[in-house]
């Protein structure tokens, strides 16, 4: 045994061994950084034991990812999964995450909006694409591979297989032949040329990756582009439960001994589980709306980060958020943001504003004080109204109209309110989430959803999103005023009723 292989504890798996290669990523810089960014936001000023980070997460996913390709490996053998592949799959799932920025996926509603600070008439589409720590894991993973290549090699990890944990982590290439198969299936008027395309994408795939597309299930293990079941979400599900004190009923053991690669349709192997274990899959979807429901999307919980987000967003000149994303691409860009992490808002609050000069910057920096003064005293935005909402007219009246039109009608300012949209789900937008799953009998015969019982249960949900609008007051006047604060309830209500909600 190496003497670089490690035995840790996990608070949530137990004891898991580290490999000797596993033991040299965790210990970059890159990587360590992930101590200081929450898991969950800033969640923790709901939750205080919610102080869990993306590092424990990251080990928790890549051991996970571990089990589930060794069982695979030991119950199929005909697949032929190598050691070098099953490595590939470990370390995907502990760099899946390297990208994120402070208090996760907080910075990257962030990035959004300082994007059109920055461009004022940028279109939604160029802001979503703006920051998306997939592909600044990608970055990281590179610099990370560059830096321990002689220890990569020495496990028979080539440039080949640094481009296939990259596809691993983030399964580009995956999604868009599964989109075409889709398509082909819904539009059968152009089945010559769609089944070109795809074939065309296939031989790519295995140009580029040097894996065969046989082995494409391996990229539903660490991020399922297909139905969204992978170790990344059963790793944060049990984590996630585990420091909130809520009860996570899925069993990701018995989904991975329940498992069985196959290829039901004759397009792509995936992964498939024992029709039996129906009610389990559900389970694991409606831990998933419990955890958004009950803390992720709670309503105070949501306040809060739309506090951190108005800090964050008067640091942006300060340390220059927007220039680094811009420039992420770049060695100093990548350096800089690397910097990035939670411990912004302790550099904030400890008088960073005496090494500043610029009086514009350290206006900035003391109105972000103003606010984390606030959040530490518990004065925080409130909500004041919920409102769900038809879906079918949500797209022609986004939160900006409704609040364009709610400041006109009642003379608030941009500053006093703000309005949140919030969507919980059960992973699949408005869609069932087991239409793209196949089940198979105890003969490993593929079997029609439609005939296992579970699944046309009384107890089974109707409808698998709802959507609401949250109206939050920022201003402290208006909240210590009930008279203001029914006005704008009543008029924020008024404009849903009649022009959002006409079909409900």
């Amino acid at each position: 045994m190496s003497q670089n292989f490690k035995i840790i504890k996990d608070s949530v798996h137990g004891l898991i061994d580290l490999k000797p290669l596993i033991v040299k990523i965790i210990d970059t810089p890159e990587f360590q950084r992930l101590r200081n960014i929450k898991q969950l936001e800033t969640l923790c000023y709901i939750y205080p034991c919610a102080v869990h980070n993306r590092f424990e997460h990251s080990i928790g996913t890549s051991y996970l990812a571990r089990l589930f390709v060794e069982q695979i490996k030991k119950n199929q053998p005909e697949l032929k999964i190598t050691q070098e592949e099953a490595l590939c799959v470990e370390i995907a799932g502990l760099c899946h995450d390297l990208g994120h920025g402070p208090f996760s996926h907080l910075f990257e509603d962030l990035a959004k909006k300082i994007y059109h600070k920055h461009n004022p008439n940028g279109d939604q589409k160029d802001a979503n694409k703006f920051f998306v720590h997939e592909d600044v894991s990608l970055l990281i993973f590179d610099r990370i591979y560059s830096s321990l290549k002689k220890d990569f090699e020495q496990e028979g990890l080539n440039e080949k297989f640094r481009e296939l944990i990259k596809e691993l982590i983030y399964p580009s290439s995956i999604d868009e032949i599964i989109k075409l198969q889709k398509k082909l299936k819904e539009n059968g008027s152009d089945k010559a040329q769609i089944e070109n395309q795809i074939e065309k994408l296939k031989t790519k795939f295995e140009e580029k990756l040097g894996i065969s597309i046989d082995k494409s299930f391996l990229f539903e293990i660490v991020s399922n582009v297909r139905n969204k079941i992978d170790v990344d979400k059963w790793d944060y599900f049990a984590r996630d439960s585990f420091h909130l004190g809520i009860n996570n009923t899925f069993d990701y053991k018995r989904f991975i001994f329940s498992s069985r690669v196959m290829n039901p349709d004759n397009t792509l192997n995936q992964i498939c589980v024992r029709d039996k274990e129906l009610r389990n899959v559900y389970e694991m979807f409606r831990t998933r709306e419990d955890l958004h429901r009950r803390a992720y999307q709670l309503p105070k919980s949501t306040g809060v980060k739309e506090m951190m987000v108005d800090i964050l967003y008067e640091l942006d000149d300060v340390f220059e958020f927007y220039e680094t994303l811009s420039k992420i691409n770049t060695k100093n860009g990548l350096d800089n943001y690397l910097d990035l992490d939670d411990r912004i808002l302790c550099i904030t609050q400890k008088s960073f504003n005496k090494f500043v000069k610029d009086e514009n910057l350290q206006k900035n920096i003391q109105r972000a004080k103003d606010l984390i003064e606030r959040l530490d005293k518990r004065k925080l935005y409130k909500e004041i109204s919920i409102k769900i909402i038809d879906l079918n007219n949500v797209d022609e009246w986004n939160k900006e109209k409704i609040k364009k039109r709610l400041i006109e009608e009642t003379g608030f300012t941009e500053d006093d309110i703000c309005i949140i949209e919030s969507k919980i789900n059960f992973g699949s937008k408005e869609n069932d989430p087991l239409e793209n799953l196949e089940f198979f009998d105890k003969k490993f015969q593929i079997v029609n959803k439609e005939l296992i019982g579970d699944f046309n249960s009384k107890m089974k949900p109707q409808n698998f999103q709802e959507a609401r609008l949250i109206l939050f007051v920022k201003n402290k006047n208006i909240l210590s005023n009930s008279d203001l604060k029914n006005r704008l309830k009543e008029s924020f209500e008024k404009i849903i009723d009649e022009n959002v909600n006409d079909n409900i």
